[in-house]
């Protein structure tokens, strides 16, 4: 773990730690579709995703990669006291695209501003291959930092199909093992409090994330945002979010079990505040990650006091 006095490694502090200042995401949204949105794979897209494909909602329609680059760096800038920026493609999935799109799209963010040193590319485990991860890797070079960003959410595939998914945990593992084989830079997503989980459900995600040494996770709660299934069936009584209690008891639980060395994206991500039905305690972020540093404290623990594969490997 770097040199950090929270109880887990953060992302803020492994780009400190890797490049001596600090970094910030400039979020984008190149107007990618979904597979299973368009049919491909399936329809309605998975029922927890709102119609901005998880975006920010920093962007403007119809503004090229070029002008959201220019538009939100310097307010990122003012507002994070950033050094240098990744050009960060969130929106929905970002890979699925011929190789020739995706290029065009990623060189033109590398070339949109001096102080952008490299690329963050979320999309679908299912939605990357050989040819697209070798393009992505070519962009790798001293003082630049790329990664690739895979929505996992969970090892159960009951869970993923639950919630319409449309892929399957092995489709996560033959993306992982050609993500190593690239040597790129990696995050995968969780969602904890998926319909019909356990706690041990979620600890077995936590456990097998870091069996595998995972580069990176990014820790979210399932939330209801508009105009998605899981706002339609909270709102018919089907469906209960995490109080916050077991939510900062769970994430605590989860952070635990993972390696010492994983970077800690976020301990709480979630939709836009302004867009979340449920649950609305989710707005205090803020709040809500001290008091996770607090339990902590409390339990007198830290990232990787109960990692299995530590213990086993008697370390």
């Amino acid at each position: 773990m770097g040199g950090t006095e929270k109880p887990y490694y953060p992302y803020s502090q492994y780009l400190k730690d890797t490049f001596g200042f600090k970094i910030y995401k400039v979020t984008l949204d190149a107007g990618f579709s979904c597979p299973n949105l368009d049919g491909k794979k399936g329809w309605g897209g998975c029922t927890f995703c709102d119609e901005t494909g998880s975006s920010s909602r920093a962007q403007e329609k119809g503004d090229t990669i070029t002008q959201q680059v220019l538009k939100n760096l310097e307010r990122q800038r003012k507002r994070f006291k950033a050094d240098r920026f990744v050009a960060y493609f969130q929106s929905r999935t970002n890979t699925y695209a011929s190789v020739e799109r995706l290029k065009a799209l990623y060189d033109e963010a590398m070339a949109s501003h001096e102080d952008i040193m490299g690329l963050a590319i979320s999309t679908r485990p299912d939605c990357v291959d050989d040819e697209k991860l070798a393009l992505i890797s070519s962009y790798q070079g001293e003082g630049r930092y790329i990664s690739v960003e895979y929505g996992l959410q969970t090892i159960h595939d009951r869970s993923l199909e639950r919630v319409n998914r449309c892929e399957t945990y092995k489709d996560f593992i033959r993306a992982y093992e050609l993500t190593q084989k690239h040597k790129l830079d990696h995050c995968i997503h969780i969602i904890l409090g998926m319909e019909g989980e356990s706690w041990e459900d979620m600890m077995a995600t936590a456990d097998r994330m870091a069996e595998l040494r995972v580069k990176g996770v990014k820790i979210h709660m399932l939330v209801a945002m508009e105009k998605t299934q899981v706002a339609k069936n909270y709102r018919k009584g089907e469906w209960e979010p995490m109080s916050q209690e077991t939510y900062i008891q769970t994430v605590c639980d989860f952070i635990e079990r993972l390696h010492p060395e994983c970077v800690i994206h976020r301990v709480a991500g979630n939709g836009h505040h302004q867009h979340v039905v449920a649950p609305l305690w989710m707005q205090r972020k803020l709040a809500m990650m001290n008091e996770i540093e607090q339990e902590f404290q409390r339990r007198g623990t830290r990232q990787g006091s109960a990692c299995r594969s530590l213990v086993v490997s008697g370390l």
